[in-house]
């Protein structure tokens, strides 16, 4: 089902931006650019702009983060 791999792709965008905010240990290179990427890649049906918004947050904390 094509729905829910966007659906777990995205979520594992949102816990790979989680594990960015707090420890990144076992991430190794993978970085803000890929979750915003994989988030992006994945977004689907957005009614209500949440995703939109939280890639927006990702970006908001990349800067913050340089």
């Amino acid at each position: 089902n094509a729905t829910a791999g966007t659906e777990a792709n995205f979520a594992a965008a949102i816990a790979g931006f989680g594990h960015l905010l707090r420890n990144p240990l076992y991430l190794g290179a993978w970085d803000y650019d890929d979750a915003i990427a994989l988030a992006n890649a994945n977004r689907g049906t957005d009614d209500f702009g949440y995703r939109t918004e939280a890639v927006q947050l990702m970006r908001l904390a990349q800067s913050l983060s340089r």
